[in-house]
């Protein structure tokens, strides 16, 4: 076995593709919702190092959402949703994975367990995270994964409407569905 201090690393980087979806998805006490994130432009990068002696990779990246950009498919929802995340005040929302190590793999699929810090509304939270990276289709690849987290956890208060007759849940849940592009 060779000493992984002397072990060459091969460097991957994946280019996130505008295809992506990033979705918040919740519940009130009468109904669901999910608001997506459009008009993301792509861009953000994310690194695979591949130690090949080891068939080992680990990941890492950033993903930068702009919260004006949310888009709950209700005016009003929508409104409501970016007055919760304090879009003004912090227009943006970012999700780093870290150190993303695969776990284990089939023919079309490595699975991925690490953690993910999200940024909302100026609050981070690390968080424990398994994704899903699905074989390639030419240069393209996807990486899949959901992780529940609580408006609370970034001490902000789920929406109440109409006198209380409406109330957001706390829990939520953020799904995404990245379009990678191998970079030359």
């Amino acid at each position: 076995m060779l000493n992984p201090k002397t072990e060459v690393a091969e460097i991957k980087t994946w280019r996130i593709d505008s295809a992506s979806v990033i979705e918040i998805a919740g519940s009130t006490n009468i109904s669901t919702f999910r608001c997506e994130a459009t008009k993301y432009q792509g861009g953000g990068l994310l690194k695979e190092t591949v130690y090949p002696e080891r068939n080992v990779s680990e990941w890492n990246g950033v993903i930068i959402l702009h919260t004006a950009h949310f888009d709950c498919f209700n005016s009003i929802m929508t409104k409501d949703f970016r007055e919760t995340l304090q879009f003004e005040d912090h227009p943006t929302i970012s999700v780093r994975f870290i150190n993303l190590v695969k776990e284990s793999e089939t023919i079309n699929q490595q699975n991925l367990r690490g953690e993910v810090e999200i940024t909302l509304a100026g609050v981070s939270k690390i968080y424990p995270i398994s994704c899903a990276f699905l074989a390639k289709n030419g240069k393209k690849a996807f990486l899949t994964g959901e992780r529940k987290l609580t408006f609370t956890d970034f001490k902000l208060d789920p929406p109440v409407k109409f006198l209380g007759t409406i109330k957001v849940k706390d829990s939520i849940k953020v799904n995404f569905a990245l379009v990678l592009e191998e970079q030359s």
